[in-house]
């Protein structure tokens, strides 16, 4: 059953034609990707479908009773709402259903005969319901979201609206998935999150009973999330069985087919054309004027359209310079007095690919500002090698000038450059004609960071710090991107969330967390598998920890219980029967449910979601030791009872 129609749907914006008869349908349940090329539409479909905007012709059609998740690109929040409080407004409809579960069942016990019947069948609909949305655990769903989004607990109770932007998005995101909608509409969800939610998000969509549709570039994302992906292409949806791997293979297939039938039936039809006008007038005209008839007739294919258009970004041949790039000594920094990490030691080498990872907020752009020479650090050496000169890309593009042009941008760096040679390489960039002349203040940001990437490339640099370079492209330019980076023979240090991105070029990571920074041989596959197994072997080794202290207990009772029946045996006949038995009994239930609490809690520190969490590990043992003290005085006591 479909949980969204989309018929016939057309956008007009200005004198451009965005949507030109677009057709979807979802299915319930079912995770859609959308891609497209910058500017095609794709986040004015989500906007149409959640009703921000209004279509021009067509129509959008949602099941009966079906609910819209969408997160908002600027989300606002009133004064006074924490952000705890504003993600459990999107359990508002979970609440209601329970308080009518509630009365229905009331009401069942004091009604009889045909009222009774439609009430049965009431609540069986809204348990159906509750089910739906995962209402019987909806309070605990709060936190898991709020955890696993990347917000600490320290943010929960703060206020929302004093939040960073990233912040706000993401609490916008958790309020949504939190309210498990029918359909939900994620547009860029990845863009504020750090690799660690984005790994979590992943897992969390998978398991959702809701319909999703998202607009992602992350192309790690829409192969493990997706069921299909839908093209917007010159106004039109065309959609695509599986995942995004099995998109680009079955769009050059499409394509490679279409165009040889398109190829096959134009020969036919010049083959028609030239005897047509050979023989009209002549001894064969009857039979040129049959064959003009019926070439009429034919219904013409259209020549698929295959848009290859992307950057030619190149990098002109690196000067050779010395083994060693840069190394760093006991490397502090920070903002104001306070640094964000100490005793940092990087050593980056002639042609080196490093990849910087770590959580959000745990200071991997400082770091890259350090080492590219745009921040100074707080304490520390920096020693950079022969003829190092940085190409540094902010992931901001805040080194652009609002007032400027992407004609004047180029020509104020390198003034030698001629008036052709400028309009040439912004062509390389995709920016042509007219849009040389467009003002930087009204470009998008993909347009923003291909004219960034045309500065960059023109600088020189024999190594680069790129800080998410990808963050604002879409999936053509991308690739045009990694295919630069991958035949430059300068060092490279980057910061980044795709992952694809990461495997592809980079074979160091260096990780950064708010305990220091570490290094790892290796792409970000192979540092995420051997994260994984170390923490199976930590959880392998919390797990035997936890049966050896299960093992030693119960041995230790056993002792006492040896202990206590050798010293009963050697008293006087008539203390033969211990004194206040039924006590002795009461005891020993009481410390058999201490050690089950403590087996559980000894479970619970070997599982990934304590140990990964500081504030719960914490707990855990601060209620392990209340156990343990409590087992103590039981079986002192049960050692005086038994005596």
């Amino acid at each position: 059953m479909s949980v969204l129609n989309v018929t016939g749907l057309k956008k007009i914006l200005g004198t451009q034609e965005i949507l030109r008869g677009a057709e979807l349908r979802i299915e319930r349940g079912e995770k859609v990707g959308v891609v497209g090329r910058n500017g095609e539409g794709k986040t004015t479909l989500l906007r149409l479908i959640e009703g921000e905007e209004q279509p021009d012709l067509g129509s959008i059609t949602l099941s009966k009773g079906s609910r819209i998740g969408y997160v908002v690109q600027r989300p606002t929040f009133k004064a006074g709402v924490t952000v705890r409080a504003w993600v459990e407004t999107g359990l508002d409809e979970v609440h209601a259903v329970e308080a009518e579960l509630h009365r229905v069942g009331e009401r069942m016990g004091e009604v009889t005969g045909d009222e009774l019947d439609a009430l049965v069948v009431k609540h069986g609909e809204l348990t159906e319901r509750m089910d739906a949305m995962g209402g019987w655990e909806a309070e605990r769903r709060v936190e898991t979201v709020l955890s696993g989004i990347g917000l600490a607990t320290s943010l929960w109770e703060r206020e929302a609206r004093t939040l960073s932007g990233g912040e706000k998005s993401r609490t916008a995101l958790a309020r949504e998935l939190v309210s498990v909608p029918d359909l939900l509409l994620l547009d860029e969800p990845t863009n504020h999150l750090d690799l660690a939610g984005i790994e979590w998000l992943e897992s969390y969509l998978n398991e959702m009973g809701s319909a999703v549709l998202i607009v992602s570039h992350d192309r790690r994302l829409l192969d493990r999330v997706v069921d299909a992906i839908v093209e917007v292409e010159r106004g039109l949806l065309v959609r695509y069985p599986g995942n995004y791997s099995a998109y680009v293979a079955r769009k050059e297939e499409r394509y490679d087919t279409e165009f040889k039938a398109w190829q096959a039936q134009q020969d036919v039809i010049r083959r028609e054309e030239n005897f047509i006008k050979k023989h009209m007038g002549s001894q064969r005209t009857a039979e040129a004027k049959g064959r003009r008839k019926k070439l009429s007739n034919v219904t013409r294919l259209h020549r698929p359209y295959n848009d290859v258009r992307r950057p030619n970004i190149k990098l002109a041949r690196v000067e050779r310079g010395g083994e060693e790039v840069m190394h760093t000594e006991d490397l502090a920094f920070g903002y104001g007095d306070k640094p964000l990490l100490e005793n940092v030691n990087v050593r980056i080498g002639r042609g080196e690919r490093i990849g910087i990872v770590g959580p959000n907020g745990t200071g991997k752009t400082t770091l890259l500002k350090v080492l590219a020479g745009r921040l100074a650090p707080l304490k520390g050496e920096i020693r950079s090698g022969y003829k190092a000169v940085c190409g540094y890309y902010d992931q901001e593009i805040s080194d652009l000038r609002e007032d400027g042009t992407p004609y004047t941008e180029i020509r104020r760096d390198h003034p030698q450059m001629t008036d052709l040679e400028i309009r040439s390489h912004l062509a390389n960039f995709l920016f042509r004609g007219d849009e040389i002349d467009l003002a930087v203040k009204g470009l998008s940001g993909g347009e923003r960071a291909r004219l960034s990437l045309a500065r960059l490339v023109l600088s020189g640099p024999s190594w680069l710090a790129l800080d998410e370079p990808t963050n604002h492209l879409d999936l053509p330019a991308r690739t045009a991107l990694e295919e630069m980076l991958s035949s430059f023979t300068g060092a490279l240090v980057c910061v980044s969330h795709d992952r694809a991105f990461l495997d592809s070029l980079v074979h160091t990571i260096v990780e950064v967390t708010k305990d220091g920074a570490r290094t790892f041989k290796g792409n970000y596959s192979e540092y995420k598998a051997a994260l994984e197994e170390a923490d199976t072997a930590r959880v392998d080794a919390a797990q035997a920890k936890a049966k050896a202290a299960k093992r030693v207990a119960h041995e230790q009772l056993q002792k006492q219980t040896t202990s206590a029946k050798a010293k009963n045996a050697s008293k006087p006949s008539k203390r033969k029967k211990p004194h206040n038995p039924w006590r002795i009994e009461e005891i020993e239930n009481a410390i058999i449910a201490l050690e089950g609490k403590r087996d559980t809690l000894l479970e619970a520190m070997a599982s990934e979601a304590t140990y990964r969490d500081s504030d719960k590990a914490r707990e855990v043992q601060f209620q392990l030791a209340e156990i343990e003290r409590e087992l103590e005085q039981k079986n002192a006591e049960w050692e005086r009872y038994a005596g």
